[in-house]
């Protein structure tokens, strides 16, 4: 992890006309590019979870979602459950989700200890802090993961609360890749109404949305923001025009250059469940699912008809011999002449209803798999502790490969642009003097980080278990000159995630050691 001590300055050069029109004419090529996808993303908020559709471009206001083709609640409830999985797997706030060890080599004293404390725990503070809204935002950044593959959280410093989270629709956002398939181009088209746009821009903005503030400020004026590498800089520049990465916000309409600042690191945290090679929108489980969720609902649809077919059958009435018009409702009254032999009967329906249920449920189990049911259901209520923690371990170590991911394109960017961000408003102690950068890492203590690390403990036990016949009456062969001791005992504190307090210094170890060779 590494550090960004210098602040913006003010004083900042305006982006040249022409830089605008760069903006547009990417901004049209990254459209193009994910028109495929929309189609496919409308479909699946269609069918699984209505409520996205407003934000994928598809006709409804804000609170209102068109869910006439959702006729099981299967998918959806997979689908949040998943969520919240994820959410109490990776940024539980009931724990300390993550840690900042130092790699090695690094110097190790009591001020880096207690830097590397505060630094933690005020992270976390913000993490789990109401007034930044990561909690609140976290749970649809994992509904949009889940559902479309693609997720986008806007990490933004904010003057009231340091830092300010919020997770954006994936259809206002447009993305593109560098060489190494990372995220380094961020586009995204919103809207804000004309008031908000004046209170955040002032005098910047044109004439036009000016008067829309005075005379109509409910009305919406479309924004562009743009986030990509910078070419042209000065290293040594403290002017955000010269940060790695630019940004500016236009207005959609007039083309107007409302904004030109500059980012250290990417404000928007793109993760994608999993990714083809060559394409910059990832693809989920609700991917997957999408032709069982298809045959699911049309067979839902299809029970309710023959259910309804057979409480309420159609008639079969003869053409002559009834007076006046069929009352086939409750108490109703049919007129027939007399002496007459014909009946009203009931057309025969013959649906076996069992069957299709049978066959329905089969399809939402496969679904329910499909969004990880299985790896996530608890034990059973009759499961010993040990199985339940081996049971456990082996369905986080499944889980890991494929939320692997998460910790780098979404938990490791995420963590270090909230520590710079406090570390820049001088929101942290300050930075040891005489600790290098890139001195930090990040060590996730999620269940699915447990699990992968005990595997790792098991190993260390084993060699351990194997070695000892030899090591027996006083390690004759001195197999012990081939370890170093101190190395593996911090290496099992590590995977056992005992906190970094509980361990000495290096230097106050070899001061110790010396002090008890002193007393001898």
């Amino acid at each position: 992890m590494k550090k960004h001590t210098p602040k913006p300055v003010a004083e900042a050069p305006l982006a040249a006309p022409g830089c605008v029109d760069d903006v547009f004419a990417r901004l049209a090529g990254m459209e193009a590019a994910r028109s495929h996808w929309l189609p496919l993303w409308r479909e699946l908020a269609g069918q699984i979870m209505p409520r996205k559709s407003p934000a994928l471009g598809q006709p409804g206001a804000p609170g209102q979602a068109d869910d006439a083709a959702v006729f099981d609640s299967t998918p959806a409830h997979s689908l949040e459950l998943l969520a919240s999985a994820l959410g109490g797997l990776l940024t539980n706030p009931a724990l300390p989700w993550f840690d900042l060890r130092l790699s090695r080599g690094a110097p190790d004293d009591e001020a880096v200890r207690a830097f590397l404390t505060q630094a933690r725990d005020r992270l976390l503070q913000v993490f789990n802090a109401e007034a930044t809204g990561f909690q609140t935002c976290v749970h649809e950044l994992y509904l949009d993961l889940c559902l479309f593959g693609t997720a986008v959280m806007h990490v933004e410093a904010d003057p009231d609360c340091v830092v300010r989270f919020n997770a954006r629709p994936v259809g206002e956002v447009l993305l593109a890749e560098d060489a190494r398939g990372v995220v380094d181009t961020v586009i995204r088209r919103y809207s804000l109404s004309a008031r908000q746009a004046f209170r955040q821009w002032g005098d910047n903005c044109s004439a036009d949305v000016q008067r829309l503030a005075k005379d109509n400020p409910e009305q919406t004026v479309e924004i562009i923001h743009a986030v990509f590498p910078r070419t042209r800089r000065d290293p040594q520049s403290p002017a955000c025009a010269h940060f790695p990465l630019a940004s500016l916000y236009i207005e959609a309409g007039a083309r107007h250059l409302l904004e030109e600042s500059g980012y250290h690191e990417m404000p928007y945290m793109c993760p994608r469940w999993a990714k083809a090679p060559g394409e910059a929108y990832g693809r989920g489980p609700g991917l997957t699912a999408l032709s069982d969720v298809r045959v699911l609902n049309a067979m839902s649809r299809t029970a309710l008809m023959a259910a309804e077919k057979m409480s309420d059958p159609p008639l079969m009435v003869p053409d002559d011999g009834f007076l006046g018009p069929i009352h086939s409702g409750p108490g109703g009254l049919s007129y027939y002449r007399a002496g007459s032999q014909d009946r009203i009967e009931s057309l025969p329906v013959r649906v076996d209803l069992a069957a299709i249920e049978a066959m329905t449920e089969r399809r939402r189990q496969s679904i329910r798999r499909i969004f990880l049911a299985d790896q996530l259901a608890p034990e059973p209520a009759r499961t010993t502790a040990t199985e339940a923690l081996i049971r456990q371990n082996e369905k986080m170590r499944v889980l890991g490969p494929t939320l692997g991911r998460m910790q780098t394109e979404f938990l490791a960017p995420l963590i270090e642009r909230v520590f710079n961000i406090l570390l820049r408003e001088g929101d942290l102690p300050p930075w040891p003097k005489h600790l290098p950068q890139g001195s930090l890492n990040v060590d996730y203590s999620s269940p699915i980080a447990r699990a992968q690390r005990q595997a790792e403990a098991q190993n260390l036990d084993q060699a351990v278990r194997y070695l000892a016949p030899l090591l027996a009456q006083g390690d004759p062969f001195h197999v012990l000159d081939n370890f170093e001791p101190d190395a593996i005992a911090r290496h099992a504190a590590s995977l056992f995630a005992l906190p970094a307090d509980y361990l000495r210094p290096v230097e106050a170890v070899q001061q110790l050691r010396q002090a008890r060779q002193g007393q001898g």
